[in-house]
């Protein structure tokens, strides 16, 4: 058991660090978006990134946006855009790089301040290849991480399909209450007929009789 659990431990702290990209200027990581990874429309986006408390990272003045790779297009994770996109969202003007005991997270002897951005991939989003730039506006360098937007996914109908009870052959149309009255009208007559005739016969007997 301890054995499982450690070595769970372990394991997630190396997808962490392998996770983690680094800035141009090395002044801060990005563990999230993860590379090349699958993300929904409708669904959250986490623009994660890290400051280290041995690293200046005063004068970092970042951006974050989501832009749509040319069809046919890559980009790799330290390369800048190439202007030729054609959809360009805003995730952030300016992201949050301050250092406060609200962000302070250690592993071991390591301490750092993580920052984290939950952005929610709009429906208006098309379904595709894009990158989430890192845009270092202090000094001009990018941080593009490719990734893929799928479609959301098409909720499936629960309604209850109508279904028809007429033996072949029959009318699907549903009875009239106008028609069960006449039919009951039709009854009442006949009987009412009945009692006529019967009323007859026993007049003209009692008048054979006399």
């Amino acid at each position: 058991m301890k054995f499982t659990t450690l070595t769970s431990i372990l394991l997630t702290t190396a997808v962490s660090v392998y996770a983690q990209i680094t800035a141009p200027t090395r002044n801060y990581n990005v563990t999230s978006p993860v590379t090349n990874g699958p993300y929904v429309i409708g669904q959250i986006l986490p623009c994660t990134y890290r400051l280290f408390s041995d690293v200046d990272s005063s004068a970092l003045n970042l951006q974050i946006d989501l832009e749509a790779l040319p069809v046919g297009n890559t980009i790799s994770s330290s390369s800048s855009s190439n202007g030729n996109n054609s959809t360009t969202i805003s995730i952030t003007a300016s992201a949050d790089v301050s250092k406060t005991d609200a962000f302070v997270k250690r592993e071991g002897n390591l301490t750092y301040y993580e920052h984290s951005i939950n952005f929610n991939i709009p429906s208006t989003v098309k379904p595709g290849n894009y990158h989430v730039i890192f845009l270092d506006k202090s000094t001009s360098t990018k941080l593009a991480i490719p990734i893929e937007i799928r479609p959301a996914a098409v909720p499936t109908s629960t309604g209850l399909k109508s279904q028809s009870t007429n033996a072949p052959g029959q009318s699907s149309t549903p009875g009239s209450i106008f028609a069960q009255g006449a039919a009951a009208s039709t009854v009442k007559t006949t009987f009412v007929s009945t009692k006529v005739v019967l009323a007859l016969f026993t007049v003209a007997g009692v008048a054979f009789l006399l």
